[in-house]
């Protein structure tokens, strides 16, 4: 992999992202130890920036540090994986009454589009899906004009994709419709609609998650 620095970031903040990559996409797995000479080998950069995105990573929750100072990358069980969900509700439901009425009306337009094209859809393309669900709750977090909400929840949900879980029980027809709704109260301006939208969305996701459990 080449330096990863572009666009004008700096050293350290591409390599921050370089990594989050690759523990999201799991090409650095939960379990596993961080060796900082291969990986700056790999990510063409010196220690320092290295050092730097590594303590900015465990400082998220998104490495752990061992006793000997090496870093490790955690491997969430299902238990912390409900508890992020229960989490989540508070954040999210918080940032989508704050966005109420505030969701500039393109992204709005292009999130509604792209869901009911994904709705229409005879099974869901999995990376475009999860992508889409991303960008939706994303969108309302910076909708709620609260940056340190919106950061906590882009944090939270780093979280939750680490966890080894399905996080597809097969419903995504239902997530859509649903989505749907809490754009439409966003649209409407109604707060205690949109907070509600987004409570029952996450509490389906939740249902459906422990009834795919139940099924194993």
């Amino acid at each position: 992999m080449k330096n990863p620095a572009a666009g004008g970031q700096t050293l350290s903040e591409s390599t921050y992202q370089a990594l989050s990559s690759m523990i999201l996409q799991r090409e650095l797995p939960g379990g596993k130890v961080i060796e900082e000479r291969p990986l700056s080998e790999i990510l063409d950069v010196s220690r320092t920036p290295l050092r730097i995105a590594l303590s900015r990573l465990h400082g998220e929750g998104m490495l752990e540090r061992l006793s000997n100072g090496l870093y490790m990358v955690p491997s969430p069980t299902i238990d912390e994986y409900l508890d992020l969900l229960q989490l989540r509700r508070l954040l999210e439901g918080e940032a989508c009454a704050g966005a109420a009425g505030r969701m500039d009306p393109a992204v709005l337009a292009d999130l509604r589009a792209r869901i009911e094209a994904m709705a229409s859809r005879e099974e869901a393309d999995l990376p475009v899906y999860f992508a889409l669900d991303e960008d939706l709750h994303m969108a309302i977090a910076r909708a709620s004009g609260n940056v340190a909400l919106e950061q906590t929840i882009a944090t939270v949900r780093r979280r939750v994709r680490m966890c080894n879980v399905n996080r597809y029980p097969g419903r995504f027809r239902e997530n859509c419709r649903e989505h749907l709704e809490i754009l439409q109260a966003i649209a409407d301006g109604d707060a205690v609609a949109a907070r509600n939208a987004l409570n029952h969305h996450l509490t389906r996701v939740w249902d459906g998650f422990v009834d795919n459990l139940a099924r194993r």
